[in-house]
């Protein structure tokens, strides 16, 4: 039994073997592997596959040619042309990889870029943000160092005076029988006489304040006794028209003193005629300054008219002027005090 299972096996597997044969070398068979081909092919025209796939194909095509056996030329004809076919798409999709590959490096070497780009935005965004915030830190210290030396001058100005001044003016009294007392200066009895006082001007106080008042009258008047005697002191006599003049401490002025400080310093014998002029040297720590004062009698009133020049080179170009408002002679007087001619050009 077994051994007849066995030939039947054989039997068919035999008659299997010739069908498959008599079909895989039927003409019409090749034709519709061609046909096959061809639709294969015309797909991957559309579709380009990858060269690793068109070179299996390509190995197939010429496996089929090979057990096909010997077709006749016709059919050989075609199987040549779809094998050429496929070489073709081979080569073309060796071609399109390369695209893809130089298409994928230029689309990696794009984001690369705009990665540095953004980057190097950033870097330039943050770089212009330090140089903000540099700048707006430089402004700031510049600001701040500009407000501490304006703080180390207002201190050194408090300390020297800065731009201000003081002035020496006269105020006429009338006789008095009784003893009169200004501060600590007894007034003399019985004539008229003028009371000194000096004014701070300026923001800043003024200390250790010397001044020398001089008047040309009584030097002119002691040079004239001196040649009656000429055996006496002619340094003296020259300093005996001088009168000194201490000040430790004179207050600014301020909301509370806006005319600045007024102090008594002494007391002026009256002139004789009816007017006079007197010269003020002040020196103090800020500075020396001049002043020229000068006193008129109008109907029997005194009035006086005073310029000054310094501190400061600022104040030496525009002189101070003070002067009685009723007294417009006095003002103009005292315009002419510091008015040079220049020198003559050679």
């Amino acid at each position: 039994m077994a051994m007849q299972l066995e030939l039947f096996g054989s039997a068919w597997a035999v008659r299997f073997r010739v069908v498959a044969e008599r079909i895989w070398k039927n003409p019409w068979f090749g034709w519709l592997l061609i046909g096959a081909s061809a639709s294969w092919y015309a797909w991957w025209c559309f579709h380009i596959p990858s060269p690793a796939k068109a070179a299996t194909v390509l190995g197939f095509i010429a496996a089929v040619m090979v057990f096909r056996g010997e077709p006749d030329g016709v059919e050989k004809s075609f199987w040549t042309i779809v094998l050429f076919s496929f070489l073709l798409l081979e080569i073309k999709a060796i071609d399109h990889k390369d695209y893809l590959d130089e298409l994928a490096r230029q689309n990696a070497e794009a984001r690369e870029t705009e990665s540095f780009g953004d980057i190097g935005e950033g870097i330039n965004k943050q770089s212009r943000q330090s140089e903000q915030q540099f700048e707006a830190t430089v402004r700031q210290q510049q600001v701040d160092f500009a407000a501490t030396m304006s703080g180390v001058r207002d201190s050194m100005r408090m300390q020297t005076g800065g731009d201000s001044f003081a002035f020496i003016s006269f105020t006429a009294q009338p006789a008095q029988a009784f003893e009169m007392h200004w501060n600590n200066f007894l007034a003399p009895t019985g004539q008229p006489y003028f009371v000194v006082s000096v004014t701070s001007h300026g923001k800043y106080p003024l200390r250790g304040t010397r001044a020398i008042m001089m008047d040309d009258e009584r030097r002119l008047a002691a040079m004239q006794e001196y040649n009656k005697h000429p055996n006496g002191d002619w340094i003296k006599v020259i300093s005996s028209g001088d009168t000194e003049y201490q000040m430790p401490y004179l207050r600014p002025q301020s909301a509370e003193a806006p005319q600045g400080e007024v102090d008594i310093i002494g007391t002026y014998p009256m002139p004789q005629g009816d007017s006079k002029k007197l010269t003020m040297n002040f020196a103090a720590p800020n500075g020396y300054w001049n002043e020229v004062l000068h006193l008129g009698r109008v109907n029997g009133i005194w009035h006086q008219c005073l310029s000054i020049m310094g501190p400061t080179v600022k104040q030496a170009q525009h002189p101070f002027v003070y002067c009685d408002s009723d007294w417009p002679e006095g003002k103009k007087l005292a315009e002419k005090d510091w008015v040079f001619t220049p020198p003559k050009q050679p």
